[in-house]
């Protein structure tokens, strides 16, 4: 299994992007301008609040304490955005942290931010080891391993968001292990 990184983050995030061209936000990231950027964050402002969205925000945007956030990213420089341009367009091989955070969440990229993305158990799941030493201690045929799986528990899942687009399921196996699914429509 491969080990979770900044770079395999960074790589991610890319993938996502070149896969789905900002997805939700085609309108703004298929070609992005400076000026599209700044308005995709203005539109998603009040729509996208996850957890630790408004630290990826201030992280990038460094707002002021009681500051009006639509103002202040009206406010922002056009140039803040070009790094962020040069990254997606593949003009540049890298760009600082809180511009990736910003892709992550214009794109909405899961798991962020990266300490998030870290920390998540999904390259090393129990579960998986549990079924390897399961089936590796005998051999065994098919019908015994079916009989096996049958008696495994079922995940718990839940519709976490629905758009006219997507709909996000999270499934969760064991306190442990939550398996996110996007489905596009």
């Amino acid at each position: 299994m491969k080990t979770k990184t900044s770079v395999t983050y960074k790589n991610e995030i890319l993938a996502k992007y070149n896969r789905e061209k900002g997805g939700e936000m085609i309108n703004y990231l298929l070609k992005p301008t400076r000026k599209q950027i700044k308005e995709a964050c203005l539109w998603l402002l009040n729509r996208r609040k996850e957890k630790y969205d408004d630290s990826i925000l201030n992280r990038f945007f460094k707002f002021k304490e009681g500051e009006n956030k639509m103002q202040a990213i009206e406010n922002t420089d056009g140039d803040r955005f070009k790094p962020i341009i040069n990254f997606l367009t593949g003009a540049t091989k890298s760009t600082k942290p809180a511009n990736l955070e910003l892709i992550s969440w214009l794109i909405d990229f899961k798991p962020r931010p990266l300490s998030v993305y870290l920390n998540s158990n999904f390259n090393s799941p129990k579960y998986e080891t549990k079924l390897l030493e399961r089936f590796s201690k005998e051999e065994t045929t098919l019908s015994s391993m079916h009989h096996q799986i049958e008696k495994m528990p079922i995940p718990e899942t839940k519709v976490i968001e629905k758009t006219d687009k997507s709909i996000t399921i999270i499934s969760q196996i064991n306190p442990s292990l939550r398996i996110t699914t996007i489905v596009s429509l």
